[in-house]
C-alpha cells in the first residue's frame, strides 16, 4: 500500500516541486506566510525523499531558493514603501505583531534574519521590518541566503529520517510501516486538537452548555433549574470534568472493542498468539529476574499495603472526605478483581497449546491496578502545579505499562484481556475522579508527603515478595517441542495445508502468501541452496547495520530486515542476487513450524516460508533502502531455488481463493510417486 503511493506520487516529481517551492517563499511574505503551514510541507517532501521518490539535493535546493525569494520580496516590499507599511499594519488591527517583529529585530540585530527563520510567531514579519528600516542590501542578502541554506536541511532532514524509517519498515512489514506514519500522524493530531480544545473547544463547550441549559429552563422550567444547579458551565472545574467525560466514553469504546474481537476472533485474537510468542523468543534470565520483581510490585499484597498506607495518611491529615473516596475506589477495585476475574489455569498463554483456540476475559488485576493507581494520582497532583502533575502521571503510566507488560512477558496474560481489564479500570477510574472532582472534595493531604509514605509502604512490601516470587520456566521452546507427525505421503495430499498459508503479522493481520514448504534440517536446506547460488544473510551487527547509512554498501553485505510470523522471526534467511534486475536481490525466509515429516530413512522438521525480492536504492546518496515484493508464481519459486528434481506444486481452492504451495521433500527421500505440476483441488 505504501509503496503503491509513493509509487504515484513520484509520476508527479514537479508538481511536488512546486508545491516546495511556493510554500517556502510563501512562508517568508508577510502576511500570507502566517497562513502556511511550510513546517508539515517541508516534513513531507523529506519524508519522500527518504523514501526515494524525490531527488534530495535539487528539493533541498528548490526550498532554500523559495525562502530566499520569499524573504527577498518582503524586504524589498519594506524598503520601497517602508513609510506606509506600519500604517497599514495598525489600519488592519495587526500592530501588536508589527511591534513583536520590531522588539525582535531590535534584540538580536542582524542576527533576527536568522533567527527568525526558525522563530514563528515573528517569521513573515521580520523581512519587512528589517526592509522598512533600511537595511543595507549588502548586508541583508548574505544573510538571508546563508540562514535559507540552514532552514532548509533544518526543517527537510526529520522527514528524511522518518521516510527512511518508513521505507525500513515497510521492507520489514507493511503493516509496521503505516502504523509508523499514522503514529507520526498522531502524535501531530493529539498536539493539535489539545492546543484547539484549550484555545476554542473549551470556550466552545461552555457557550452550548449555557445556551442548552436557557433553552431547558425555558421549556421545562423545573427541569431547566434543577439543571442549572447540577451544571455549572463557569466553574473552574468544568473543563476537568469535560476531559474526564471523554476519558469514561473512550473506555467503554475500548472495552466495546475489545470485547468485540474477542467474540468474533477477529486479528485481535492473533495478536494475542504473535505477541505472546515474540516476547516468549526474548526471555533471558537477567529480563526474567527483573519482570519478576515488576509482577511482584504489581501483586495483590503490594496494592492492598500502598491502599492501607494511603488511607493512615488521609486518617492522619484529618482529610476525611478524601479518605471516604478512598475506600470507595478500593472497594470497587476488589470487587471487580473477583467479578472479572483472571484468566484460568488452562486458558493462560502459559497453558496455551502452539495450533488450538484461545478465549480471553478481561484482566481483573488490570483493572485493579489501574483503578487505584491512577486514582492514587489523581488525589496526589490535583491542584497542583504542572511540574509535580506531569512527574506523577508519568510515574504512575510507567509502574503500570511495566506491570501489563510482565504479565504478557510472563504468559500470565493475553494481550485483549489487559485491554479489556485496563478498560474497565480506567472507566471506573473516569467515574470516581470525576464525582470526585465535582463535589469539590479538595482536602489538604500535603502530597508530596503522602507520596512519600506511599512509596516507602509498596518498598518494604516489594522486598517482602520479591524474594518468594520465582519466574516461570516456561519458554517458547517447550511448544516448539511438541510437535505433529505426518508421513511424506500425508504431507503431500493433505498435510500441508495444515501450515499457515499466509504471515500474520504481529497485531493479527494475514499478509502475504507463504509458498513454499521444505522437510529437511536446517543445515541441509543451506547445503542445498549454497548449491544454487543462495548464501546466508548477514547477521545483524553493528557494522553490518551501518551499512544500511552507507549508499556504496553491496547487496550482498546488507543484513535482512527481519519479518515475524505469528510473533516469531524467520530462522533461515538466504539470500541470491537477481540475475534480472541490477541494484536488486532475491530473500528467502523460512519459519520452522511445529510439524515434522517421518520418512523410512528419518524425522526431518518441516519450514514454511516465501520468496522475496528487494530492489535497493539510495536516496539523496545518503543511505540505502528496500522495497520489497514477495515472488508468488510457483514456478519461479522452483526455478529461483533450483528444486525441480525433488519438489511438486499442490494448489486448493480455500474461500473461492486459491492457494498454491511449493512442497519441497527431502533429498534422500526417493521423491514421492507424484507427478511434479500435478495439481490437487
Amino acid at each position: 500500500m505504501l509503496h503503491a503511493w509513493l509509487t504515484r506520487i513520484s509520476e508527479y516529481p514537479y508538481l511536488v516541486m512546486t508545491v516546495v517551492f511556493v510554500t517556502a517563499c510563501a512562508e517568508s511574505i508577510a502576511v500570507i506566510g502566517t497562513m502556511v503551514p511550510a513546517g508539515i510541507i517541508m516534513f513531507v517532501a523529506g519524508a519522500l525523499i527518504g523514501a526515494g521518490v524525490l531527488n534530495g539535493w535539487l528539493t533541498l535546493g528548490v526550498a532554500a531558493l523559495g525562502a530566499v525569494i520569499g524573504d527577498s520580496l518582503s524586504y524589498e516590499l519594506g524598503r520601497h514603501y517602508h513609510a506606509e507599511v506600519r500604517s497599514w499594519w495598525r489600519a488592519k488591527g495587526h500592530e501588536a505583531v508589527w511591534v513583536r517583529g520590531e522588539q525582535f529585530v531590535m534584540r538580536h540585530g542582524g542576527k533576527s534574519i536568522v533567527l527568525a527563520r526558525f522563530f514563528a510567531p515573528v517569521r513573515a514579519v521580520v523581512p519587512l521590518v528589517v526592509g522598512a528600516a533600511r537595511m543595507e542590501r549588502l548586508r541583508f542578502y548574505p544573510t538571508n541566503v546563508a540562514s535559507a541554506l540552514a532552514w532548509s536541511p533544518a526543517h527537510i532532514a526529520p522527514g528524511i529520517l522518518f521516510g527512511a524509517s518508513a521505507a525500513l519498515a515497510e521492507a520489514a512489514s507493511a503493516r509496521l510501516a503505516v502504523a509508523l506514519i499514522l503514529f507520526a500522524a498522531l502524535l501531530w493530531l493529539i498536539v493539535r486538537v489539545l492546543r484547539l480544545m484549550s484555545r476554542f473547544g473549551i470556550p466552545a463547550a461552555k457557550r452550548v452548555v449555557r445556551r442548552a441549559m436557557l433553552e431547558a429552563a425555558r421549556r421545562f422550567p423545573r427541569v431547566g433549574g434543577r439543571l442549572q444547579r447540577v451544571i455549572r458551565p463557569d466553574a473552574p472545574a468544568f473543563a476537568t470534568l469535560v476531559a474526564l467525560a471523554l476519558v469514561f466514553i473512550g473506555s467503554l469504546w475500548l472495552f466495546g472493542g475489545a470485547l468485540q474481537d474477542v467474540i468474533a476472533k477477529d486479528p485481535l485474537v492473533q495478536a494475542d498468539i504473535s505477541l505472546y510468542r515474540l516476547l516468549q523468543s526474548l526471555r533471558t534470565a537477567p529480563i526474567d529476574a527483573l519482570m519478576a520483581s515488576v509482577i511482584a510490585l504489581q501483586g495483590r499484597f503490594v496494592g492492598l499495603a500502598m491502599s492501607a498506607a494511603a488511607f493512615m495518611w488521609l486518617a492522619l491529615q484529618r482529610s476525611w472526605r478524601t479518605a471516604a473516596w478512598w475506600i470507595a475506589v478500593v472497594g470497587v477495585a476488589l470487587v471487580l478483581t473477583p467479578v472479572v476475574g483472571r484468566e484460568p489455569n488452562g486458558e493462560w498463554p502459559l497453558n496455551w497449546q502452539p495450533g488450538s483456540p484461545h478465549t480471553s476475559v478481561p484482566d481483573g488485576r488490570a483493572a485493579f491496578n489501574i483503578l487505584t493507581y491512577a486514582f492514587l494520582g489523581w488525589i496526589l497532583s490535583h491542584r497542583q502545579p504542572p511540574v509535580w502533575r506531569g512527574g506523577v502521571a508519568i510515574a504512575i503510566t510507567l509502574l503500570l505499562t511495566m506491570g501489563g507488560l510482565a504479565d504478557l512477558y510472563f504468559g500470565q496474560a493475553w494481550l485483549s484481556g489487559l485491554l479489556g481489564g485496563w478498560a474497565l479500570g480506567l472507566a471506573w477510574f473516569a467515574l470516581l475522579a470525576g464525582t470526585y472532582t465535582y463535589w469539590q472534595v479538595f482536602d489538604e493531604i500535603r502530597p508530596k508527603w503522602m507520596a512519600l509514605v506511599v512509596t516507602g509502604a509498596m518498598a518494604v512490601a516489594a522486598a517482602w515478595v520479591i524474594p518468594e516470587v520465582v519466574p516461570p520456566n516456561h519458554t517458547a521452546s517447550d511448544n516448539a517441542r511438541r510437535l505433529t507427525s505426518f508421513t511424506l505421503d500425508q504431507w503431500i495430499a493433505t498435510g500441508w495445508q495444515a501450515l499457515p498459508a499466509k504471515r500474520t503479522e504481529l497485531g493479527g493481520d494475514e499478509e502475504e502468501p507463504l509458498p513454499v514448504q521444505w522437510a529437511a534440517e536446517g543445515v541441509n536446506v543451506v547445503q542445498k541452496l549454497e548449491a544454487a547460488g543462495w548464501q546466508p544473510a548477514p547477521g545483524w551487527s553493528v557494522r553490518s547495520a551501518l551499512g544500511w547509512l552507507l549508499p556504496q554498501t553491496k547487496g550482498d553485505r546488507l543484513p535482512v530486515l527481519p519479518r515475524y510470523s505469528q510473533g516469531e522471526r524467520s530462522q533461515l534467511v538466504l539470500i541470491h542476487p537477481d540475475d534480472a534486475r541490477t541494484g536488486s536481490r532475491l530473500v528467502l525466509r523460512l519459519w520452522r513450524s511445529h510439524y515434522e515429516v517421518k520418512d523410512v530413512h528419518d524425522t526431518d522438521p518441516l519450514w514454511y516460508g516465501a520468496v522475496y525480492s528487494e530492489s535497493l536504492y539510495r536516496p539523496a546518496h545518503l543511505l540505502t533502502i528496500a522495497s520489497t515484493r514477495n515472488v508468488t508464481s510457483t514456478s519461479a519459486i522452483v526455478t529461483l531455488l533450483d528444486v525441480h528434481a525433488q519438489s511438486v506444486i499442490r494448489s486448493v481452492m480455500v474461500n473461492n481463493q486459491v492457494r498454491n504451495a511449493v512442497l519441497v521433500f527431502p533429498n534422500d527421500s526417493g521423491g514421492p510417486a507424484l507427478d511434479h505440476n500435478s495439481p490437487r483441488r
